[in-house]
């Protein structure tokens, strides 16, 4: 199939929106080979539903991706969705949790959403109808709000108004607010909130849509586990007590544990670290208690 025209990628955009908007720009933003199939990415803007990444080529389906959710440039967008082609043409022995671990490179997730994104992994393989896919948009929403459960406790909110049960987007935010806080953090909480927002409005947006195929459903599943991963890597991180460590000499991050002064409570009130790469040992001191070493 040759690739595709201004007119025919902007009615295609036009047809998969939800709200009905128009185009009101797009242009072909790079066009990729090193596959052995010809590829273009389009970059189109839209009056009301911002812009959007389409992608379509020779042999390959045409689908698009929301600029402002998670896929920042051309490149990314296209090695996403070449990934994509290949696992639907992949044997019949899909593993869910291969999928899974691989998204979310294999970090701990709580039992409970490890459960689901299976059942929603699984469901993507076999999914046809638009029901298929609106119940798949229901079930990613379901997993978010129980994301923001699991990461979330009422001390977060401090003095101010506790969320409702399923208000997923404020137990987010007051969740990287208290894990993320001060300044050092403030990019990287500010793209982690954008990310939550956009994943939260496209499972939304899955639910209700007449128009949702394979390719938006399955976005929406690699964006909600991609979410639940950034998500418990970021707890994890807070209750790792090195991970911002550095040797004191060399600077280097190459550290292990070679002693542990834990308090009456059981709880670790110093570390001595040994840097792998210059050998010199760093004594760490808590002003606030750490959960005893596994």
């Amino acid at each position: 199939m040759a690739n595709r025209t201004l007119e025919e990628v902007s009615k295609y955009v036009e047809w998969q929106s939800q709200n009905k908007c128009k185009v009101v720009s797009a242009k072909p933003e790079h066009e990729f080979n090193d596959l052995g199939v010809e590829v273009r990415v389009w970059n189109v803007k839209t009056d009301t539903e911002g812009a959007w990444w389409v992608v379509e080529g020779d042999s390959v389906p045409m689908n698009l991706y929301p600029q402002e959710a998670y896929y920042f440039s051309a490149d990314e967008v296209y090695s996403f969705h070449m990934g994509l082609m290949d696992r639907m043409n992949a044997s019949s022995e899909y593993k869910p949790e291969e999928f899974i671990e691989a998204i979310t490179l294999g970090c701990d997730i709580a039992p409970q959403l490890f459960r689901k994104l299976k059942i929603i992994a699984s469901s993507i393989d076999t999914a046809v109808e638009i029901e298929d896919f609106q119940a798949i948009g229901v079930q990613c929403r379901e997993i978010l709000i129980e994301l923001g459960n699991s990461v979330y406790f009422e001390e977060m909110a401090s003095d101010k108004e506790q969320p409702q049960a399923s208000n997923f987007k404020k137990k987010a935010e007051l969740f990287l607010q208290f894990c993320l806080d001060g300044s050092d953090n403030g990019d990287y909480r500010s793209i982690i909130k954008k990310v939550t927002e956009a994943t939260w409005d496209y499972a939304c947006k899955i639910t209700h849509s007449s128009n949702s195929t394979f390719y938006e459903a399955s976005t929406c599943v690699t964006l909600c586990t991609s979410l639940v991963g950034i998500y418990e890597n970021i707890r994890q991180k807070v209750s790792d007590p090195i991970a911002q460590c550095k040797c004191r000499v060399c600077k280097s991050k190459k550290l292990k544990i070679i002693n542990d002064d834990l308090g009456e409570d059981g709880y670790v009130k110093k570390l001595i670290l040994k840097c792998e790469e210059c050998g010199e040992n760093t004594e760490i001191v808590f002003e606030e208690v750490v959960p005893p070493l596994e």
